[in-house]
């Protein structure tokens, strides 16, 4: 059997006979080898690791993408490190330092709030990266994102479109001025339609905080017909205090979220929404992650992708 055969089982690259794939993993057993990925990346200088680095793992959105973009990182024989950061500058750098160390291949990075100059860093001492929801000019870095500031538009078009004018936002504390890109979008549409915007409030972009964002929000605006939440937990947690408040949902307060998580379609009642398509994502991140890997002198252009409105029973 060829050095190239035992190879490609231990790189688990396809073209193997499984017959013959079984021979060598139960001589790899036998002999108790266990393949250093460390000297290989030293090497090849590829380690077939990326890194997924999320800033909040209790979002339902991030699991869901991170199921996602392992499906199609494995596609490629690449193994996913996961981590967390809690939306934390120093504990990313925590991460993206270990990941460095580790001759991972590139990452992709939801970045927490002002960690630019951190991550135009690691680009520099060449760590490939994607960025997610954010436009960072540098070499090294790829950027993809949603079109927020539409998907704003949308969400308030739709409450205008149905009657509503005392709309709010419920905007996330968590997001720099730079990166507020639903806040302008909110903003836009009202200007669109010659009218002036609703009261934003800025919480935690939890269910808590939707929950306590209600609270200011109706303090600032005590006749509000309608809501445009940051994402659909907070919208689930706006739906609880609107009807906590002995108000309803839809009929004296109407909410649309934003990604269109699972759980927005089975709560009562359903969360119409701006769907941010997470396979749509983890395609293009995974594609520009592996251009970068195979031309990591090259520059690519910000991709932004498109968004959409569904329509369920809260709005």
């Amino acid at each position: 059997m060829s050095a190239r055969t035992v190879s490609r089982v231990v790189n688990n690259e396809y073209g193997v006979a499984e017959a013959t794939r079984k021979q060598v993993l139960e001589a790899i057993e036998e002999l108790g080898y266990r393949p250093n990925l460390l000297a290989r990346a030293l090497i090849t200088k590829r380690s077939g690791t990326v890194g997924l680095v999320g800033g909040d793992m209790t979002d339902p959105y991030f699991p869901a993408l991170a199921e996602a973009v392992h499906h199609r990182v494995s596609e490629s024989g690449r193994t996913t490190f996961f981590a967390c950061t809690g939306n934390d500058p120093h504990r990313q750098d925590m991460v993206l330092r270990s990941l460095w160390s580790y001759a991972v291949d590139g990452v992709i990075v939801f970045p927490a709030p002002d960690s630019i100059d951190q991550l135009r860093g690691y680009a520099r001492l060449g760590l490939r990266i994607v960025v997610v929801d954010d436009v960072v000019d540098a070499p090294g870095i790829a950027c993809v994102r949603f079109d927020l500031v539409t998907g704003a538009r949308l969400g308030v078009r739709h409450l205008l479109d149905s009657g509503r004018r005392r709309v709010g936002m419920l905007a996330s504390e968590l997001s720099p001025p730079r990166r507020r890109r639903r806040e302008s979008g909110f903003r836009a549409a009202f200007d669109d339609a010659g009218l002036d915007h609703g009261a934003i409030v800025r919480a935690p972009p939890t269910v808590q905080g939707g929950e306590a964002g209600i609270d200011r929000l109706l303090d600032l605006q005590p006749d509000l017909d309608a809501i445009l939440a940051y994402n659909d937990v907070m919208a689930i947690g706006a739906v609880r205090a609107v009807e906590a408040r002995g108000r309803r949902v839809p009929d004296d307060i109407a909410v649309v979220g934003f990604d269109d998580v699972e759980l927005s379609a089975y709560v009562r009642p359903a969360l119409t929404t701006i769907r941010l398509d997470r396979s749509l994502l983890s395609i293009e991140v995974t594609r520009a992650l592996h251009s970068f890997i195979d031309a990591p002198g090259d520059r690519f252009d910000p991709v932004v992708l498109p968004v959409e409105l569904v329509v369920r029973q809260s709005a």
